[in-house]
Formats: C-alpha cells, structure tokens, sequence
C-alpha cells in the first residue's frame, strides 16, 4: 500500500475522533462502532475500491 501524507490538522482529528470512539464503545451495538469508524475515515477521503465499482461489501455477522 502506498503512503499517503494528509494535513496535520485533519490526521490529529482523527485520531481524537477514533480514540472518542473507543471510550464510548458500546458492546451491544457493534453496527454503531462500524459506521463510526467508517464516518472518520471518509471523512479523511479512505474508501473501499468498491465505492467505485458500485458493490455492495459484505458485512460481518455479529
């Protein structure tokens, strides 16, 4: 995988986002961790290569 380099300001939200995630971590709701997750990594443009491809990706069973 190639290195990829993004602003200070964005990559220590991001960490501060994902460790307020890991403190509120409810166990019951598995689904909720995912999404959010999910939220900050778009939110630093990282996507799965099948946004492009239009596919849905299999989900884990909880």
């Amino acid at each position: 995988m190639q290195e990829q380099f993004i602003d200070l300001d964005r990559y220590n939200l991001a960490v501060a986002s994902l460790e307020a995630i890991s403190r509120t971590f409810e166990p019951a709701a598995p689904d909720d961790l995912r999404t959010r997750i999910v939220e900050v990594l778009g939110g630093l443009g990282i996507w799965p290569i099948d946004c492009l491809r239009e596919v849905t990706t299999a989900r884990l069973a909880a």
